[in-house]
């Protein structure tokens, strides 16, 4: 399979579509539907090619732990997730959901850890907002002080009522610390 992903593609293909075949196949023990993506080429000799073949696409993927999260089925969604991880080691959103649905389960230090890699891969005012929920959650006060105001020189666009939620947080914590509390 490696040596067909990694084969050289001829230079043009004036004609390309994406297709899906879908296929039955048993997942813990449990029979479900599945796609698998199929993109083809036309040459300009008007031969078909197949150029990729790909087995549940990361999107669908994605989509399904998604679709588990939201019916509280998390330990499989960060299952699906963890696994689109190793295969996609630099998109940050999958470091995003993953920490959430941590979050969401109560583990707020793999929550934390999921948090601080999707904003070490691409800073987002989501990310800030998310991690300073999950450090609050934690206990861990100064962290999530300092990612609500992360989150707060970041959030020009944002939803008025997230940006309102940030900075009572904010002032609710801050107030904290002035009194000793961590």
């Amino acid at each position: 399979m490696k040596e067909f992903r990694t084969r050289l593609l001829k230079e043009e293909y004036p004609f390309l579509w994406i297709d899906a075949i879908y296929e039955k196949v048993r997942v813990d023990g449990r029979v479900r539907s599945v796609s698998v993506m199929v993109a083809y080429g036309v040459d300009n000799e008007g031969q078909r090619e197949v150029l990729e073949v790909e087995p549940e696409s990361k999107t669908l993927r994605a989509s399904l732990a998604a679709s588990l999260a939201s019916v509280g089925k998390l330990s499989e969604a960060i299952e699906i997730y963890r696994k689109l991880i190793e295969e996609f080691p630099d998109d940050q959103s999958l470091y995003q959901f993953t920490g959430l649905a941590y979050s969401y389960l109560g583990d707020q230090d793999q929550a934390i850890f999921y948090l601080k890699q999707a904003v070490a891969i691409r800073p987002t005012r989501s990310g800030y907002f998310n991690l300073a929920v999950a450090y609050e959650k934690a206990g861990r006060t100064e962290e999530a002080v300092e990612y609500f105001r992360r989150y707060l020189e970041n959030s020009s666009g944002d939803r008025e009522e997230t940006i309102r939620l940030a900075r009572r947080e904010l002032e609710r914590l801050e107030k904290k610390l002035a009194g000793g509390q961590r």
